[in-house]
């Protein structure tokens, strides 16, 4: 065990710990087993909003579909892409894995309809080598159709489920461990603002300001760099630049322009924080001033009342009242949600939400003000507490005025 784990952080920037694992591992074991629950399937397909995958395996996912097969009372056993048995399977390396017994690989791509039953096949065969009680199929929003469809075909006769709430009892919660992480990703951003603060100055493309921003967060350690910027005069157009694309905004920044930045990264092992800024090139209008006064405190409202025991829909009613009260519409998309992970995952403050809060919830809140006159959002990553939420880390919650760049 020791030399693995040796050879394993040799190859690796972060690995969690066997701890950590077999906390989470057990924790689904006995859930499965309250609730007649022989198996769980889970698919990974992308790394921003799909982190079912690696929170059973510790492996984030590749560019082609991974397949997990989580029996109650044995190993895993993984599904992934390359060259089929007799050939000795390529991914995920036999180094990276913990609690997994097989690899199994088939050449199978997304994109090609008459292999779209391949990896299904696969897992259906695992799953009936024992007489299978019920099947739990986890984050259908991140399984693809094709699993979908051909693992029903395939285990006819046998009670399929979507277990994805049980999997969220545990993942919602927080550990010590993926506190700490989450720590990690709030010390990249706070980072990652000094940086923005000083790229933006008139003449340089938002293109060349998000690529500094990239850049440092690279090589501090992050895995995934998610930047969008929009930028613009107030009352006029507003351009947008991302991250992610090929699309580069040819207008340079100018005397005048409000920024509205939203960094959303991940550290070295995978876990996220929320970060958007309010920045302007020269004096910040009153009326942005004001706005923004407005979202501070409705996100004051939101911390407060999110409470363990309560739903998350109490504190967006506080919230959306305060809004209202200050002539500003109610939340129309979502005020905040949990992370992990995932960028966004549960629970997500909206009134549908079931999810109880606990101790322990990492939630990044963002509520929005829209008065007459202008809008303002802000964003930050927070932890539940005893008596609500707090920030996940204080320097960086702290320094949230409008900055005013000279």
């Amino acid at each position: 065990m020791i030399e693995e784990t040796l050879s394993r952080e040799d190859r690796r920037r972060y690995s969690l710990s066997q701890h950590e694992l077999e906390r989470r591992w057990k924790a689904l074991r006995e859930r499965m087993a309250a609730r007649g629950i022989s198996h769980l399937v889970v698919q990974g397909q992308q790394r921003f909003v799909g982190g079912y995958f690696r929170w059973f395996t510790d492996v984030a996912v590749t560019n082609y579909p991974i397949t997990a097969v989580f029996p109650l009372d044995e190993d895993m056993t993984i599904i992934g892409h390359g060259a089929p048995a007799p050939a000795t399977p390529a991914t995920p390396p036999e180094w990276a894995l913990r609690g997994v017994k097989e690899r199994i690989n088939t050449p199978a791509f997304p994109n090609v309809w008459w292999e779209d039953a391949w990896d299904a096949e696969k897992a259906v065969e695992v799953i009936k080598r024992k007489k299978p009680g019920t099947v739990g199929l986890v984050g259908l929003g991140n399984m693809s159709a094709a699993l979908y469809e051909n693992l029903k075909k395939g285990l006819e006769g046998v009670k399929v489920v979507n277990a994805t709430d049980l999997v969220d009892e545990v993942r919602m919660v927080k550990s010590e461990e993926e506190i700490k992480l989450h720590r990690d990703a709030a010390y990249l951003h706070e980072l990652s603002y000094e940086v923005a603060k000083k790229a933006f100055r008139p003449g340089r493309t938002m293109g060349e300001v998000v690529e500094e921003i990239r850049h440092a967060q690279v090589l501090a350690g992050s895995e995934e760099q998610q930047i969008n910027i929009a930028f613009g005069q107030p009352g006029s157009t507003q351009y947008a630049q991302s991250s992610w694309g090929n699309t580069r905004v040819r207008r340079t920044l100018r005397e005048g322009d409000v920024i509205n930045m939203l960094i959303e990264s991940s550290a070295a092992g995978g876990y996220w924080y929320d970060l958007r800024r309010f920045l302007c090139i020269g004096r910040a209008a009153q009326e942005l001033q004001e706005a923004y006064a407005i979202v501070k405190e409705a996100r004051n409202i939101l911390a407060a009342n999110l409470k363990p025991g309560m739903v998350p829909g109490v504190a967006l009613e506080a919230s959306d009242a305060f809004l209202k009260s200050r002539g500003c519409p109610p939340e129309a998309r979502v005020a905040g949600h949990g992370q992990g992970l995932d960028l966004v995952e549960r629970p997500v403050v909206r009134p549908e939400e079931t999810a109880k809060l606990q101790v322990g919830m990492v939630i990044s809140l963002h509520p929005t003000a829209k008065t007459k006159y202008a809008a303002a959002c802000i964003a930050d990553t927070y932890v539940i507490g005893n008596s609500g939420a707090v920030p996940l880390y204080a320097n960086l919650f702290d320094d949230n005025e409008l900055f005013v760049v000279s």
